[in-house]
């Protein structure tokens, strides 16, 4: 029971954390929270997430530090404007070497060959160096160029957007390398501006497939990945991103500011969507064995009497997980859908209702008319392993071809189909590990049954061995009372036991006697003890002759006339009298002593004669054969053995 209410709990739960309150997507919540309230904080960290990251990874473009600067054909304004741009450059990124090429490396870049990349200065390598150079190059105006392709290498690739030229010229990007195009009229400021602009934008990396929620009154450089140096000004939101971008620990701060101001599922999900896709899938599995784990544990042990219900509750539970994990997946990786509380409830679990009816009744079915019980059990499990993965695959393969066709038939029903394939192998599984531990328990139970009955049959010999002895005593001793009263009766006595236990070591080999038999030893028994008391003991042996050959253990009535002769006749004065009688009753046999000596005791009856008795009917009948005892309307012991 707590096996089920576990398994329950994980479904309530799971339901409770995926199932949305309103009909808002976490993408709406957040864009309308952001629309509300962007504080200056946000708004800083809003602009260098909507332009840096790309809501997959964390990678983010920047070029390693020492930041070079090469000149190529600069005329004294195009290298004053650079300086100028440098100095700003250092005064936002203080903590960083920015440098010409030839200043730091006492080399011109163009007298470095691909034979000295490996070499090193300073302790970088030239290749290094040269990656993270920004290479201006300043030739005449192109006449006629309406556009230009800007160009930008990240992590080994080109990012290639189209950029139009203003009427004072235009730029080119092919790697770190811009090359610029003024017309000589083109004043100073808008000159390096110009310039400005593509050193910045050469910094850092601006996506340009994405669509950026927030506006601005003025458009800053990072404002847009459109080429518009002309209406750009490098302003304060610029200047945090290029900050951040370049600080040491900048991954570690922004993902710290997610996870403060957005939902741990939006900010996991947006800092490294395949690491946060890892760790959704980790849960879902996490939870899905734990819960496998318990369904099989409970209905292995669990079995309905009508054997249909043993595949509904199964399959209804299973199909009851999978599409709280679909929702559970839903919710922590896709934030434009709402798991609607109505949906759930009235759609979801009526929908598992019909369709776990109509998979347990074509799976039981399946099998009901496919195995007949004596197949060997590799072809068992071969057969139930198929009919398990068809049962789970043709719905939704029907349903993805209903609703996407065959064309997208594979890759919709992939993930779908490692579940199922993972559910029958998962089944087969089960079913090898239940047959090979109830082989176990058969073996074992076999062996255990074998120890019984030899540990039974040890224990019925040796009742049968205590029995000889106490007889034998009995009657020694009553032979010796009258040795020196009546040597007749003492000669009668003594020829009567010895033919007694004649016939009894002929038998002792044998567990079981006829009744004619053992009526034969307990006449020969009372005989001899009517010598020993004379006149005072009476008895009368009654048995139907139709039951002398029916089999019964050995030595089971003599201990019920020896203990009514020992507790009763020997009790009392008057005369004695034994009844044995012996009858059918209803396909049974009653054998009852009965005796005028005083009552039996209350509670069990003790003594070493009834308690081997009760033994040997306990290992030889078990709970068919029965011995009970009464005073009234008679002293009397009786035992009823079913046959």
């Amino acid at each position: 029971m707590k096996k089920l209410i576990a398994l329950i709990l994980i479904l309530v739960i799971t339901s409770f954390v995926v199932v949305s309150k309103d009909d808002q997507s976490l993408s709406m919540k957040i864009a309308i929270e952001n629309s509300k309230n962007p504080n200056p904080k946000n708004k800083n960290w809003e602009y260098v997430k909507d332009r840096l990251f790309d809501g997959e990874t964390e990678n983010v473009y920047k070029l390693k530090e020492p930041i070079l600067i090469d000149l190529t054909n600069a005329t004294k304004q195009d290298s004053l404007a650079v300086e100028e741009i440098i100095k700003e450059l250092r005064t936002i990124l203080p903590n960083k070497t920015i440098d010409y090429f030839n200043n730091f490396t006492d080399k011109n870049y163009g007298d470095l060959q691909i034979a000295d990349y490996n070499k090193k200065i300073k302790g970088i390598s030239v290749y290094e160096l040269r990656v993270n150079t920004i290479k201006l190059n300043f030739e005449d105006r192109m006449p006629n160029a309406p556009f230009a392709f800007h160009t930008v290498s990240i992590d080994g690739k080109n990012k290639i957007y189209r950029t139009e030229f203003t009427k004072y010229g235009g730029s080119i990007h092919n790697e770190n390398s811009i090359i610029f195009s003024f017309n000589k009229v083109i004043p100073y400021e808008k000159r390096k501006r110009n310039i400005q602009y593509e050193i910045l934008r050469t910094l850092c990396y601006i996506n340009p497939d994405k669509q950026y929620p927030i506006q601005y009154d003025r458009k800053g450089i990072f404002e847009t990945p459109d080429f518009l140096p002309d209406q750009t000004r490098f302003n304060q939101l610029d200047q945090f991103l290029l900050q951040k971008l370049y600080s040491d620990d900048f991954v570690e701060q922004f993902r710290e500011y997610m996870y403060v101001n957005y939902p741990w599922r939006y900010a996991s999900s947006f800092t490294n969507k395949k690491m946060h896709e890892f760790k959704v899938w980790g849960i879902i599995i996490g939870v899905g064995i734990v819960a496998f784990i318990l369904m099989f544990s409970y209905f292995q042990n669990n079995k309905f009497k009508y054997s249909y219900l043993n595949y509904l509750f199964p399959i209804f539970l299973i199909l009851l997980y999978f599409i709280n994990f679909v929702n559970l997946a839903s919710y922590l990786t896709s934030f434009n859908s709402v798991i609607g509380l109505k949906s759930h409830i009235f759609f979801q679990i009526p929908l598992a209702i019909v369709v776990s009816i109509l998979m347990s009744f074509f799976l039981w079915g399946s099998e009901k008319i496919c195995l007949k019980g004596n197949e060997n059990f590799s072809y068992q499990l071969i057969l139930k392993v198929s009919f398990t993965f068809i049962t789970f695959i043709l719905p939704m393969s029907l349903i993805v071809i209903l609703n996407w066709g065959q064309e997208g038939m594979v890759e919709t029903m992939f993930p779908y189909l490692l579940f199922v394939l993972g559910l029958a192998i998962g089944r087969g599984l089960l079913l090898y590990l239940n047959h090979f531990s109830e082989s176990l328990v058969k073996e074992k139970d076999l062996e255990l049954s074998r120890l019984k009955e030899a540990k039974a049959q040890a224990e019925v010999k040796m009742l049968q061995s205590q029995i000889n002895p106490h007889f034998l005593y009995n009657a020694l001793n009553s032979i010796a009372s009258l040795a020196h009263t009546d040597a007749d009766k003492t000669e009668k006595m003594a020829l009567s036991l010895s033919d007694l236990f004649r016939h009894s070591i002929n038998q002792k080999e044998k567990k079981v006697n006829t009744l004619g038999d053992e009526i034969y030893l307990v006449r020969n028994y009372l005989e001899i003890e009517q010598i020993r008391f004379g006149d005072r003991l009476n008895f009368n042996i009654d048995v139907e002759s139709d039951l002398l050959e029916v089999e019964i253990p050995m030595f089971i009535l003599q201990p019920l006339v020896e203990n009514a002769i020992k507790h009763g006749i020997s009790k009392i004065e008057g005369q004695g009298e034994i009844i044995l009688k012996v009858k059918k009753k209803d396909n049974s046999i009653l054998i009852s002593v009965q005796d005028n000596g005083p009552d039996f005791p209350e509670g069990l009856v003790s003594g070493h004669g009834l308690q081997t008795v009760y033994d040997l009917l306990r290992f030889s009948y078990g709970d068919k054969a029965v011995m009970s005892w009464y005073n009234q309307p008679q002293k009397e012991i009786t035992i009823y053995i079913m046959l």
